[in-house]
């Protein structure tokens, strides 16, 4: 198990110095698109303050690393394009409101897949996110600068964003823990919009505490340890569709399960009536990027007036051209297809609590993505990350164990309530084996 890393720094001048060296010893990764340039002044602000014996926050002079699709005052918020590279918030996003308050420095903003659109971290302004385990691979995507950093050491924590596994496909491809919290739409303020129904915020750590730390400030929760708890008598849902068809990753998986069992745990085959359906979902940003960015670049100064603007002006991925002029033709949020969707959300979240409810489980385990990266492409996760996307539960990754290409394997936790301190405190049990 990792121990904990995020501590209150006595000496916030010299921890930020280091990271940023970190950041320069890295650049070939391209995990960060752009410094804070008043980090320093406010890591000695933080060292005063300390010094002086006033009380102190719980993450005083901590730096992190943000994903650059959230706000922060006094930085661009590029979403990789650089048809954004100059645009600016008038106000922090609510998450990031609430780090600075706990004592929190905001080190810099991570590169991401344009748009937050992707499974893998390619943006016109910063290019591919390398994995720093293997610098010819994809971190994934989208929040895979976020995770790129903590793993080279620029920080020990970053925030992402997921929508549809952007926090957990990173983290699992990198061995991290990665958080994506149960859907509250009041936490999105500030969060440029891939999926009104769908975007979340969480965080990426090296361990289950850091992530539960960082969860309780952000979400402006009373900040107290996990329950201590063991494995013995948990019953979890083991889904066997999402094992994948790589013999390494089902032998590795097969271990993972079969040490859960000797800790106590229960594993209980399962099957999902709607796999079928969850696998071929279209994603409701579809039919809701258009109007939220339109609402969002209206709020940002000396960006593209709108989504059509920001398109004529040719200064984003050629790639996804065609997905833009779809977005274009959208612009209608409420319509039949939207409401379907909606409604297979809802759909979707009873059935698996009822099916939880009847085989007495109390989380759903399964590797996090169906394979594992071989190049710097796209290398789709399989429909995992999808269950906690659409229905809006809380899921967590974390590593456990090793796959034959020396990639982590990721398990996640899916828990069937808005409860993420209690998944945490499965997912600590778990990290302890």
């Amino acid at each position: 198990m990792s121990a904990a890393r995020l501590q209150p720094q006595r000496n916030s001048a010299e921890e930020v110095e280091r990271r940023l060296a970190a950041i320069n010893a890295g650049r070939a990764l391209n995990a960060i698109i752009s410094i804070n340039p008043q980090v320093m002044k406010e890591a000695q602000r933080c060292d005063r303050l300390w010094r002086s014996g006033a009380p102190v926050g719980v993450l005083h002079g901590i730096p992190l690393v943000i994903k650059d699709n959230i706000d922060c005052i006094g930085m661009a918020t590029t979403l990789g394009c650089r048809a954004l590279a100059e645009a600016q918030p008038r106000e922090d996003a609510r998450v990031i409101a609430r780090l600075r308050t706990a004592g929190a420095l905001i080190l810099a903003k991570a590169n991401l897949s344009e748009f937050a659109f992707d499974v893998r971290s390619r943006s016109s302004l910063g290019g591919d996110v390398r994995n720093p385990l293997n610098p010819q691979l994809t971190t994934g995507g989208s929040s895979g600068g976020s995770a790129a950093a903590v793993v080279a050491g620029m920080a020990d924590a970053a925030l992402g964003s997921d929508t549809g596994g952007s926090i957990r496909i990173p983290a699992a491809w990198t061995g991290l823990v990665g958080l994506r919290p149960a859907f509250r739409r009041r936490q999105l303020r500030g969060v440029a919009p891939l999926s009104l129904s769908k975007d979340t915020v969480g965080p990426m750590t090296w361990c289950v505490d850091d992530a539960a730390l960082l969860h309780q400030v952000t979400h402006g929760l009373p900040v107290r340890p996990l329950a201590q708890r063991t494995l013995r008598g948990v019953r979890l849902g083991m889904i066997n569709d999402l094992s994948g068809d790589d013999d390494a990753q089902r032998q590795a998986l097969a271990l993972a399960f079969s040490r859960l069992r000797r800790a106590g745990a229960t594993l209980i085959p399962l099957r999902l009536p709607l796999s079928s359906r969850v696998a071929q979902e279209p994603c409701l940003s579809l039919r809701e990027f258009h109007p939220a960015m339109s609402r969002w670049l209206s709020k940002m100064d000396h960006a593209p007036a709108s989504l059509s603007d920001l398109l004529a002006r040719g200064e984003h991925l050629a790639e996804f051209d065609e997905l833009l002029q779809l977005h274009l033709t959208r612009s209608a949020l409420v319509c039949a297809a939207w409401r379907e969707q909606r409604r297979f959300q809802r759909h979707l979240r009873q059935q698996l609590q009822q099916q939880m409810q009847d085989q007495r489980l109390e989380a759903l385990i399964y590797p996090t993505s169906q394979r594992t990266p071989i190049s710097l492409e796209k290398m789709p996760p399989g429909w995992a990350p999808e269950l906690a996307a659409i229905s809006g539960f809380p899921a967590v990754t974390l590593p456990f164990g090793q796959l034959a290409n020396g990639l982590p394997l990721g398990l996640e936790l899916l828990y069937p309530a808005p409860d993420e301190e209690a998944l945490l405190a499965l997912a600590l049990a778990i990290e302890r084996l």
